[in-house]
């Protein structure tokens, strides 16, 4: 599939005030221009609820309520969703997305643009730039397919990577998020 015809999906859902949820996602094409983005309204978690769901309110909040609502909404279909909380991966491939989390490398260059250096099972390191550190990509874990998924999302972020910064988009999204957060009439006052 050529450059041009990708479209990448950055979801992310964020703690935006005590027991106070929000999400967003962009898709994007691939010189990180939006073609969507969808927000939810802020999720309040009652104290029944922490109660209730103890240690895993804030998980199922970020993954089963915002993130699977948002990507299961969204009209383009993008290629790879993307996101900067690997714990949301497994949400994401239960809804039968390509995703991976990206996160800075912080280890030197690696030789040439496109390389990868193993870290573990479904993690790697991938050269985006021609010099600076990789990105760091992370998949969910399991499946029979993890090479080939691995392949997929290594090639796309390689196709994107020559025509965007592709961690940008995550920070537009949250920074949107947190924009409507603070503009919502039951946001506290600045």
């Amino acid at each position: 599939m050529a450059a041009g015809k990708l479209s990448i999906g950055y979801v992310l859902s964020l703690a935006v005030a005590d027991s106070v949820f929000m999400g967003g996602a962009m898709v994007t094409d691939p010189y990180g221009l939006p073609l969507e983005f969808r927000y939810t309204e802020p999720v309040r978690a009652t104290r029944l609820q922490r109660v209730l769901y103890g240690d895993v309110l804030e998980k199922y909040i970020h993954g089963d309520v915002i993130v699977a609502n948002l990507v299961g909404r969204l009209e383009q279909k993008p290629d790879i969703v993307l996101v900067s909380d690997p714990t949301l991966l497994p949400v994401l491939e239960t809804a039968g997305r390509q995703a991976a989390a990206l996160s800075p490398g912080r280890v030197p260059p690696l030789k040439d643009y496109g390389a990868q250096q193993e870290v573990a099972e479904g993690d790697f390191f991938l050269q985006l730039t021609d010099s600076g550190s990789p990105v760091r990509v992370r998949l969910a874990p399991g499946g029979a397919a993890d090479a080939a998924r691995k392949d997929e999302a290594a090639r796309i972020l390689t196709e994107i990577g020559r025509t965007m910064d592709a961690l940008e988009p995550l920070v537009r999204v949250e920074a949107a998020v947190r924009m409507l957060w603070d503009e919502a009439p039951e946001a506290p006052p600045a």
